[in-house]
Parts: structure tokens; sequence; C-alpha cells
């Protein structure tokens, strides 16, 4: 208990209170309850500073050590049980219904389970600042400017993915999916024309990878992103990616891209060949041919109309305002490619990608 109580005194000073690390170092050498209860003393006040640095609760625990992650949602369920859902955010009262109601925190025996505590809040304390995309608990109005994609729009556009899924000819299934993509880029220029007049304000957003890969899957998102009108950012160490544009945008973005990497994931499995250079090389390739394919299918679907024009130039600089401002002197990292074997098959294999932007695609 001694051991144990010296890495509960260092994680409560990671939490800046001396008053902290005194009351949990006491507690942990009074008994088993009351040291499991300043443990999660604080680790509830740990997620609280994390709410306060932009994070959210499934990211949160998206971002700790697998072994941790569900001694991590457990814990952030219990932290936000108390918060009325009138007062969250939609992106969080979505976060915490994913995670469920809470849970037991500290199940089995207790000081592995202290352990496993300390070691969450060391990992969680370890984050970065990252740019908020909603409002922390406390901080929602109750209003949001948010207004996404029409359904109607996205419904249809799920049917001609389901068709373009279940034909079992790649030629349909490629007009198909060209036919879903020009409809969604219509839909964002038609918008951005009637919403001339109103504020121009980029949002931001975020989209986690899974690993292995992260770097070229990264590449992929990125064209998705620059194919529509959003600037994208790899944070490697987390194995995520920032987005910054327009609110219509950045979801066709996050929804494309997440259906996009399920596809290029399915074709890898379908590949001849393995090893890391081609696999690599295959993820790089799919990820420049993809946005070639959704440059084109962007540019015939917009408009001839002139009043376009000052209007996505009024956006970009937006964009590019907001972009410059959370992200001053980001620098754009070169990839090397060195099995063309793989180049090919991945070219190929973006070739038959649906770009189809809101629908779940079989894995």
């Amino acid at each position: 208990m001694a051991v144990l109580a010296a890495r509960l005194t260092e994680a409560a000073a990671v939490l800046g209170s001396p008053r902290a690390a005194e009351a949990v170092a006491a507690a942990a050498a009074s008994g088993p309850a009351v040291a499991g209860q300043a443990a999660l003393n604080a680790l509830t006040r740990c997620l609280e500073l994390l709410w306060q640095r932009g994070w959210l609760p499934a990211e949160a625990v998206r971002a700790v050590p697998r072994p941790l992650s569900a001694l991590a949602s457990a814990a952030v369920a219990h932290a936000c049980a108390g918060f009325p859902a009138a007062g969250l955010h939609p992106r969080w009262r979505a976060d915490l219904a994913e995670l469920g109601p809470p849970r037991p925190l500290l199940p089995g025996p207790l000081t592995p389970g202290l352990t496993s505590v300390v070691e969450l809040v060391a990992a969680l304390m370890a984050l970065p600042r990252l740019p908020r995309t909603a409002p922390a608990p406390g901080g929602f109005t109750g209003a949001t400017d948010r207004a996404g994609v029409d359904r109607r729009v996205l419904e249809r556009v799920r049917g001609l993915l389901a068709k373009a899924e279940s034909t079992p000819f790649a030629a349909e299934a490629e007009a198909l999916s060209a036919k879903a993509q020009e409809l969604m880029a219509r839909y964002a220029f038609e918008q951005a024309v009637l919403t001339a007049d109103e504020p121009v304000e980029a949002a931001t957003g975020r989209l986690w990878l899974d690993a292995p890969y992260q770097g070229p899957k990264a590449q992929l998102v990125d064209a998705v992103a620059t194919a529509n009108h959003c600037r994208a950012v790899f944070y490697a160490r987390l194995g995520c990616v920032a987005l910054v544009g327009h609110e219509t945008d950045l979801e066709i973005v996050q929804v494309l891209a997440e259906s996009l990497l399920v596809q290029s994931a399915r074709a890898l499995r379908r590949a001849p060949a393995t090893g890391r250079s081609y696999r690599h090389a295959f993820l790089v390739a799919y990820a420049h041919r993809v946005q070639q394919r959704l440059t084109e299918a962007t540019a015939h679907a917009r408009p001839d109309s002139t009043a376009l024009v000052p209007v996505l130039a009024s956006r970009t600089r937006a964009v590019e305002t907001k972009f410059d401002t959370l992200f001053p002197g980001i620098r754009t990292r070169r990839t090397t490619v060195t099995n063309p074997t793989g180049w090919t098959a991945g070219l190929a294999a973006a070739d038959q990608a649906d770009l189809h932007p809101h629908r779940a695609v079989a894995s």
C-alpha cells in the first residue's frame, strides 16, 4: 500500500493541487475504502480538466492505452452522470449515449483496481490541449449553428449507395458512387449560395483512426478534406485528424472519410500481396486516387453561376484564417513509397471505391 500511496500522490500532484496530493496520500494509508474514494475523486477532477482542454467524452476513451479503455469508459460515464442532458451540446449527448450508463469503477481486487486508476490519471493528464469542437458542460446555451446536411438528401444518397454495393458490376457501382458524390457536392454548393448573406465562420471537427498505418489513413482523410474545401492536420501521437471547414463540408468529409477508410481496409485485405511496404504503398496510392476522383466529381457538380465565386472565396478565407490561428507554423510531411506493386494495386482499388458519403460499409 505504501507504493500505491506514493503513486496516488504523484497522480494527484499532476492535478495541480498540493492539498489534493496530501489528501490522496493520507487516504491511501487510511484503508481500502478511503483510498478508493480518493483515487476516484482524483480521476473525476482529471476528467473535468480534460473537458476544459477541448476533449469530448468518447475521445478521452479513445486516446488512452487499450488496456485502460474499459476503465476510462466507466470513469467518463460516472463523471458525467450528473450532467443534465438539456445542458449538453448534441455532440456530448451522442458521446455519452454511446458510452452507456455508469458502471462500477473498481471491480475485482482493490489494489490492482487502484493501480489502474492511477495509470489512467497519468495517461489522461498527458493528453494535449485540442481545438474545441463543442462547449464543455455548463458552457452550452442550448443554441447551435450546426445545421448539417439535409436528411432527405442523405436518404437519396443512401439509396444510391445501397444499389452500388449490391450490384455485381463494377462499372455500374462506379457510376452510382460518382452520382452520389455529385449529389452531395451539388447540395453543398446550393447551400453556399442560399446562405451567402449569413456570417461566414469555420468550424472544427476530429476523426479518429484505427491502427495500424495511421499515417496513410490520415492522408486519405486529408484527400477527402481537400476535395471538399476543408483543411486537415494529423496528430500522429494521438492517431486522429483535426478538421477545419464549414459545417456542411465537415459533415460530408467525416462521413465520406469513414466510409472510404472501411472500404480501403476491405480492399487491402483482398489484395494478393503482403508486407508492410506493399500495404503502405497501397494505402497511399488509394488516398491519392480518391482525391483525384473526388475533385473530378466536385468539379462536375459545380454550377456555372458566378454567384458562387465570392461565396466560396469568403468561405476559403474563413477556413484558412481559423486554420492558421489554430495551427500556426504547421509543416507538411512528404510520404515516400517504395513498393510499386502496392501503389498500382492501391490505385486500382480506389477506382472501385464507393464515393457515397453517408452510409455504413460492410467489412
